[in-house]
């Protein structure tokens, strides 16, 4: 019986996630990728700053780090539409956030009332544990009181999934609202 629902933040909660940023504007995954996700793991671990992270990227793309700060920020507001939906499943299931991100990312990118609709929020550099380690899965269930069995998981990125499934959580690849949606509702009516 499912009891608590985690949802990943960036490219689910707000956004469409850091590397999906970095295409629109012109950046060449297949070229810069692996360059990304290295930054990217430095800062979700805490290793650099997310300042670090800007200016980093900034220069692989030709941006200041001004200008790209500015891009990303404007494209990682929050989800509003999921996050009203979140407030209907509130009353009948515990809600965590599971993020990578850099510390203070969560009261960076929502307002308190948004906070509010979660009674975890678990961020890499803040835990010293990163997804897909499977550590980073069991210890959100534990402080939201479940077990991993007892979690549904939604993350838009397939091998967070994967390490969601690996701990006996059920797991939903999102893609768009209405197919989470749909596929959450199936999964609640088990």
């Amino acid at each position: 019986m499912t009891k608590a629902i985690i949802f990943d933040c960036f490219g689910v909660l707000a956004g469409s996630g850091y590397k999906r940023i970095y295409q629109s504007v012109g950046g060449n995954l297949d070229k810069d990728g692996d360059y990304v996700d290295e930054q990217l793991h430095r800062s979700n671990t805490g290793e650099i700053s997310n300042e670090e992270l800007n200016k980093l990227v900034a220069e692989r793309i030709g941006k200041t780090p001004d200008e790209w700060h500015q891009i990303v920020e404007d494209a990682e507001q929050p989800n509003q539409e999921l996050l009203d939906y979140i407030k209907s499943l509130k009353p009948n299931y515990k809600i965590g956030m599971l993020s990578n991100a850099y510390f203070g990312t969560a009261k960076r990118k929502f307002s308190p009332e948004q906070l509010a609709l979660f009674d975890e929020v678990i961020v890499s550099a803040e835990v010293g544990m990163i997804k897909p380690d499977p550590a980073i899965y069991r210890y959100v269930a534990e402080k939201l009181g479940v077990k991993p069995d007892e979690c549904v998981y939604i993350d838009d990125l397939e091998p967070y999934v994967d390490g969601a499934r690996a701990v006996g959580m059920q797991a939903i690849h999102y893609q768009q609202l209405a197919q989470m949606k749909k596929e959450l509702q199936e999964v609640l009516a088990q």
